[in-house]
């Protein structure tokens, strides 16, 4: 069934518990913990609870329902039904309680497909984020001595003073530990290298962006990272002539053996919106639709002692990427 069909004429429950639901805030533009949201076709109801009914004020063009017992209320609803629910956002529980008088079916992939193109208003809160991610780096005092932790209090402490929050914890990795890809900062001191991957939220909507910082003279980190950096312009200018994700992925590897560099250990990038990681998808067994969607394009390599990786988050309209 086409993703037009499932939201205009299925019924969708989405259910946002404790931790937020980037779907549930997608279809309904609310954040309200531990409701329900039920649509069916053009109809939109808000179901809480009486303790969550102050939060709702908000909820314009939208019918709030509040109930203390939602299961009584839903299998008036949809017993005997079918009902696409997220699998990945709703708990075990839940689910099997539904099983008893529905028919629950997880549609989380088809969510993530649905938000992969991405509308103008999102476009512009991801490109709030990376403006004010890349301020944040550029703002860092970075010198010989302090440590990958102290980086790290640095970033998190600017992104408090800026009111935003961070969209995952940022990665801050010198020496050997650029080698890493997804490092946990540590009391390591920063030496010559710094690599600082990181990203804040917007309107709930996410940036990631990786930077490596020379402290000193230049080294083979430094040659490395300016390579990545032509390969990543290298595929901006290519993708116009590209449908799919696959496409850019095998792009990607023909780019870094013609630079005498190691096969990738991850993919050239990612999905980004509502989530740090979503669609479109990138590696060879993908074969999403690239245009009019947004991504980073994070173009890396790792030796056994060192590693850089330069990374963008941009939107392809389908006739050129623009960095965001």
């Amino acid at each position: 069934m086409a993703e037009k069909d499932i939201i205009e004429k299925e019924i969708i429950l989405l259910y946002r518990g404790e931790v937020f639901n980037p779907n549930f805030y997608y279809f309904s533009g609310l954040d309200i913990s531990n409701s329900f949201l039920f649509l069916h076709g053009k109809r939109k109801k808000l179901l809480v609870s009486p303790l969550e009914k102050p939060g709702v004020k908000k909820a314009v063009g939208t019918e709030v329902v509040v109930l203390k017992d939602f299961y009584q209320y839903l299998k008036k609803k949809v017993k005997g039904r079918k009902v696409y629910i997220d699998g990945n956002r709703l708990p075990a529980r839940m689910f099997e309680k539904l099983r008893k008088f529905c028919k629950p079916f997880d549609a989380s992939e088809r969510f993530y497909t649905k938000r992969m193109v991405k509308r103008r208003e999102e476009i512009e809160k991801i490109r709030e984020a990376c403006t004010a991610t890349r301020t944040i780096l550029d703002s860092l005092d970075l010198r010989s001595g302090i440590s990958e932790n102290e980086v790290k209090r640095q970033i998190l402490i600017k992104t408090m003073e800026a009111g935003l929050e961070p969209a995952f914890e940022p990665i801050v990795a010198s020496g050997s530990n650029t080698a890493v890809p997804h490092h946990s900062s540590s009391d390591v001191k920063i030496r010559n290298f710094v690599l600082i991957d990181y990203g804040v939220r917007v309107g709930h909507y996410c940036s990631d962006i990786t930077r490596c910082f020379s402290l000193g003279k230049i080294g083979r980190e430094t040659v490395l990272y300016e390579k990545l950096q032509n390969i990543f312009w290298n595929i901006v200018d290519e993708i116009p002539n590209m449908e799919k994700s696959r496409d850019v992925e095998k792009l990607y590897e023909r780019l870094l053996k013609s630079e005498k560099l190691p096969p990738p250990i991850h993919s050239v990038g990612h999905g980004v919106g509502l989530e740090v990681h979503e669609f479109p998808r990138f590696g060879k067994k993908y074969s999403d639709d690239i245009k009019n969607t947004v991504f980073t394009i994070e173009p890396g390599a790792y030796m056994n002692d060192y590693g850089a990786r330069f990374e963008e988050t941009v939107y392809y309209d389908s006739k050129r990427v623009r960095i965001l």
